[in-house]
């Protein structure tokens, strides 16, 4: 089946570091972390995170120079419900498992398959381990549903590097995290957001709605009007991100001030909380 996003070549030959965009590392000189659209993860010092990232999927691979360790990192952008999960996860797991498998038999052996399961945090997932019969070889593929993204996870290396290999992979799994979308409120539920304001009038949604202050200033200037502030609610109904989209400059931000201190209920879509975006509206009668 047709893979709907390139897979990394690195799971199969020796990437070229020069060839590729490389995140510096940071952090502290033992463990290291990346952070970038929503995907995160701590890795350990002295490995090489690229990225070669599509359109349709982050794609990250881990390397260590001298070492035959990889790992790769899959994030399908977008988000997937559960009635759509069966078959996008076969359609984003076989790719996943061939390349692999692959790189495991090195093009001459037919690797066995062993299903496992592991945890990705707090989660328990399934997947496959692939070893060739006598073959040197081994590796490892998982794929899961985290905050409505689907995820895969490999790891290929040989016996010489399993101990430092599995502390790789071990911090990973142990760290990853994903952020849940963003949805834009409608008046009959969410959907996916776009353009520059999304999202319904929210004013009537809020729990909590604190009225702004007029300003003396805008008083004494008889300045009146709607000023439209965008925000973000997190999955605990706060709003975590607000900023004027519209409006008299002198209203804006006793109008930013008031909607960061709204509260709303927890938007859930499949049972599962999600971020949510729309505008909160006030008026200001001149006086």
């Amino acid at each position: 089946m047709t893979s709907t996003y390139r897979i990394a070549v690195g799971l199969v030959v020796i990437i070229s570091f020069l060839s590729v965009s490389v995140y510096a590392q940071s952090g502290g000189p033992e463990v290291n972390h990346f952070s970038a659209d929503g995907i995160s993860f701590d890795y350990p010092a002295g490995y090489l995170v690229t990225d070669e990232s599509s359109a349709e999927a982050q794609q990250l691979i881990l390397t260590q120079k001298g070492s035959s360790v990889q790992v790769l990192i899959v994030a399908k952008r977008g988000f997937i419900r559960r009635t759509e999960l069966s078959g996008a996860m076969e359609n984003f797991a076989e790719p996943l498992v061939k390349n692999v498998t692959i790189g495991v038999g090195q093009g001459k052996r037919t690797p066995v398959r062993t299903n496992i399961q592991t945890q990705v945090g707090p989660m328990e997932v399934e997947g496959l381990r692939l070893r060739a019969s006598g073959g040197t070889r081994t590796g490892e593929v998982i794929w899961f549903r985290m905050h409505f993204r689907l995820m895969g996870l490999a790891f290929v290396r040989s016996d010489e590097d399993e101990s430092v290999g599995s502390k790789l992979w071990q911090t990973i799994r142990s760290s990853l995290g994903v952020e849940a979308p963003v949805l834009a409120a409608t008046t009959t539920g969410v959907e996916p957001s776009g353009g520059k304001i999304v999202g319904s009038v929210l004013n009537g949604k809020a729990l909590t709605l604190p009225q702004p202050p007029y300003p003396a200033i805008a008083r004494a200037a008889h300045v009146s009007g709607t000023v439209t502030v965008q925000v973000i609610i997190d999955e605990q109904g706060d709003v975590s991100s607000a900023h004027a989209v519209s409006g008299h400059p002198l209203l804006q931000a006793v109008s930013v001030a008031a909607a960061r201190q709204a509260k709303f209920s927890p938007t859930l879509l499949d049972g599962e909380p999600v971020k949510v975006t729309g505008v909160i509206t006030y008026n200001f009668v001149a006086q």
